[in-house]
């Protein structure tokens, strides 16, 4: 019966620390999607800044050659919850 008991808590144990590892490793790969994401997020972003800072610096030409048309469209993408 001590054997037996022996061979079934260990059993358990080695269940258990199975059961323990693939948490872990559950969890790093959870925390590495949402690394990924965060770089890809910050990678978007940052492109999004760079077109933004074109815009402007296209508006401000149009506006120093006169075309207020182009101006005020560049206006509207830049800024689209103002109303015109």
């Amino acid at each position: 019966m001590q054997a037996s008991w022996k061979i079934e808590s260990t059993r358990f144990k080695f269940h258990l620390l199975f059961r323990l590892e693939l948490l872990r490793e559950h969890e790093r790969y959870k925390e590495e999607q949402v690394e990924e994401l965060k770089h890809s997020m910050q990678s978007g972003m940052a492109q999004a800044m760079k077109e933004q800072a074109q815009l402007r610096e296209e508006m401000a030409y149009q506006y120093k050659v006169g075309n207020f048309e182009a101006t005020a469209a560049i206006q509207r993408r830049l800024d689209p919850d103002v109303a015109m």
